[in-house]
């Protein structure tokens, strides 16, 4: 609390005419960099503006690729789907492929013990039989025929069973053309639908790219924002400080004023008792007095009138 009792009335005029032009300095200040501040927010407003109008186009492109991305990642995931059944078709071939190999083995083994068709075979077998069945043979030609015929039942055998090796061979082979046409036709797919992800996938990589084209330039704005920001920030401390300057200045003005108004109060009241005491050393001396004076004397319960 400050202390004005022993200052004079110069004194405090002086100080409240200092604390007024103080106060009307700083009112000034703070217009000035409101004034100031509002050149520059004007400009944030519009940077914020498109900022923000850049930040909500990004937003709409990322749903788009989102998009794009699903239906690549969904297609990727029905193309990993077909390769897994094509393989198990390969697979398949490969085993079939396996058995035919074992049973060319086969067929071509018996082949070699038949040396020769089974008709060829068979007629021939016929004619040794005929041969044999003659009762008019020697014995020694007997046991030649019967070796022959012996030799020939394995060899018509053995034919017999690469033919029948053969046609098991034959309808193997067509289980395997059909997995040929499954893998052609798989593979068909597969290709078609590869080609469908990449599209996606194209379409997403260029919207990612115009986000980040879209990001760059929104970047750009917060900068300048940022950097309006960073000259507007000194300026509202300025103007807080200068606030509190003036809320302090005028603190301690009321002061000042209260201690004028307290001794222009007490002028006043002198100046008065000074009057009142004329009016009553007129009104003793002479009997006579003015309105002014009768006033005073009444107000102090000099004179008074009965009812």
């Amino acid at each position: 609390m400050i202390d004005v009792s022993g200052l004079s009335e110069g004194e405090i005029k002086n100080k409240v005419n200092l604390l007024r032009q103080h106060i009307d300095h700083k009112e000034r200040e703070i217009k000035n960099y409101f004034s100031e501040m509002n050149l520059h927010n004007k400009g944030a407003k519009e940077l914020r503006r498109k900022r923000d109008e850049l930040h909500e186009q990004a937003k709409v492109h990322r749903e788009s690729a989102s998009g794009y991305k699903q239906r690549r990642d969904e297609v990727n995931k029905k193309i990993a789907e077909l390769k897994q059944q094509r393989d198990e078709v390969r697979d398949r071939s490969t085993g079939y492929n396996d058995k035919i190999g074992k049973l060319k083995t086969q067929r071509d083994s018996l082949n070699n013990i038949a040396r020769g068709r089974l008709e060829s075979l068979t007629n021939a077998y016929r004619s040794e039989l005929e041969k044999f069945s003659s009762a008019d043979i020697s014995l020694e030609y007997e046991q030649s025929l019967f070796k022959r015929l012996h030799e020939l039942g394995e060899r018509v055998l053995a034919i017999s069973k690469a033919n029948e090796i053969h046609g098991e061979i034959g309808e193997i082979f067509g289980k395997v053309g059909e997995f040929h046409k499954d893998l052609d036709a798989v593979n068909a797919l597969i290709h078609d639908m590869a080609a469908e992800s990449q599209e996606n996938h194209e379409a997403m990589r260029n919207i990612y790219d115009e986000v980040d084209e879209i990001r760059s330039r929104a970047d750009e704005y917060h900068k300048h924002l940022v950097g309006i920001y960073e000259v507007t920030k000194p300026m509202k401390e300025k103007i807080d400080a200068a606030k509190k300057s003036v809320s302090e200045a005028r603190v301690e003005l009321d002061i000042y004023l209260d201690r004028m108004k307290d001794i222009q109060l007490l002028r006043d009241e002198k100046k008065q008792e000074e009057k009142h005491v004329a009016a009553k050393d007129k009104f003793n001396k002479s009997g006579r007095l003015s309105l002014e004076d009768l006033r005073l004397l009444m107000e102090n319960d000099e004179i008074k009138f009965g009812e």
